[in-house]
């Protein structure tokens, strides 16, 4: 008889935590280290329980989500009100006053943006071999000239 090992601790609560852990950007291990349970414990509550997956994935949604809505906002930049404390001579209060600031757009998060939205055309090259056609290029050109010297001592041109 196979052994059904210990009964699950998994409550229909783990999943609405588990959101709510997920929603701040947490991982699978940092879930389960709340949660009290391994991380293989947690990847077999997502196997099992749809509910718990449903979570896990709607909670890592909102985290991706804010994320992205912030890589956008530095790509393009944007206006945030900051309130300043200003102590003028003699006064016994400090003056507050809110101040409209622009923080401009930064061009590695746009590039950043761009890969991701835009593969075909902002696609990562690094890795890429930038003078392989040329290589080939020129490779080909040394053979035809190798051969047309070949043509011409032996008299043919």
């Amino acid at each position: 008889m196979k052994n059904a090992g210990r009964p699950t601790s998994y409550t229909p609560d783990h999943a609405r935590t588990a959101r709510l852990i997920y929603e701040t950007g947490a991982t699978d291990e940092v879930v389960a280290r709340i949660l009290g349970v391994h991380v293989e414990t947690l990847r077999r509550w997502r196997d099992r329980y749809p509910e718990f997956d449903e979570a896990a994935r709607a909670g890592k949604t909102v985290a991706d989500d804010r994320v992205l809505f912030s890589l956008y906002r530095r790509a393009v930049g944007y206006d945030y009100t900051e309130t300043k404390a200003y102590m003028p001579h003699g006064a016994k209060e400090p003056i507050m006053v809110d101040v409209t600031r622009h923080k401009a757009a930064d061009v590695r998060a746009a590039m950043q943006w761009l890969r991701q939205r835009r593969v075909g055309d902002w696609a990562d090259n690094r890795g890429r071999d930038h003078n392989a056609d040329l290589a080939d290029r020129l490779a080909e050109a040394l053979a035809n000239v190798e051969a047309w010297r070949e043509v011409d001592d032996n008299g043919l041109a």
